[in-house]
């Protein structure tokens, strides 16, 4: 019978705002419209299709229903619990310039557009870059996310070179569930082979990250640089700089050998 002390832990990692600082609407909007107006107004390198000029309506109209989209979509995403994506969002704004279903060649390749324009212009959160490789020589390591476009999350993180450090993504968009869910933290600790008891949680929301994980028996590790020194419970520690994390894993999931645990690279799967 196998201790539950040989089983290697875990540590699993929110992206957005943890690891990765993206142009997004909740944290950033107007980065994350510069990211829409270039999908929109501009052409691709390898494409001479500019919606702008093929749909008719200007940028203003279209920043509008786009801006109304993605509001509509993310309140029912949080109140279903269930990710919309990136092409519904488009769609929707399309439909609120009055074009009803756009070719899905070229929704498909706008979504890419937007997620490329994105990808380019998300930065690292400080520490991540010398932190990441550190833990992954000791424990098995996850991202946990609620976005809507997988590639995204997937493409900052090869960009920045920490993607083949992770054995498995877990991503809303791709998924479907978004966190508190249970069923994606119980979708997590299946894919590292990990046990909740073993697994630390690592993210900047206290309902998503910190609450939910708990609730699943996970140990938590709230991520609020510029938050007072937290009192909730369900917070086992309180980070205010990711370079505190090695410590604090040694001292607590333990000073486990180094190991290859032969399912790193999700995205090569």
């Amino acid at each position: 019978m196998t201790n539950r002390r040989d089983v290697p832990a875990a540590i699993l990692f929110d992206w957005g705002e943890t690891l990765v600082r993206i142009p997004g609407m909740i944290h950033s909007a107007e980065r994350h419209l510069r990211c829409v107006e270039k999908m929109y107004c501009e052409a691709d390198h390898a494409s001479s299709f500019v919606p702008a000029g093929r749909y008719g309506a200007g940028w203003a109209e279209f920043r509008a229903a786009y801006l109304a989209a993605a509001h509509r979509h993310i309140a029912r995403s949080a109140e279903t619990g269930r990710e919309h994506s990136f092409g519904d969002r488009l769609a929707a704004a399309f439909a609120g310039v009055g074009v009803d279903d756009p070719p899905e060649t070229e929704l498909a390749e706008l979504v890419t557009r937007l997620a490329g324009h994105i990808v380019a212009d998300a930065v690292m959160v400080e520490g991540a870059q010398e932190v990441i490789p550190a833990l992954a020589a000791r424990y098995r390591l996850g991202v946990v996310s609620n976005y809507p476009c997988a590639p995204v999350v997937a493409g900052t993180l090869e960009r920045f070179g920490l993607l083949r450090f992770f054995g498995g993504l877990v991503v809303s968009g791709e998924f479907g569930w978004l966190k508190p869910h249970p069923v994606v933290y119980r979708e997590a600790l299946r894919r590292l082979d990990a046990r909740p008891e073993r697994t630390l949680f690592v993210g900047d929301d206290l309902r998503c990250d910190v609450k939910g994980a708990k609730g699943s028996g996970l140990r938590t590790a709230w991520f609020a640089p510029h938050a007072h020194r937290a009192t909730d419970p369900d917070i086992d520690v309180h980070l205010a700089d990711l370079r505190e994390l090695p410590g604090w894993c040694r001292d607590n999931l333990g000073p486990q050998d180094a190991f290859d645990d032969g399912n790193r690279n999700p995205v090569a799967d």
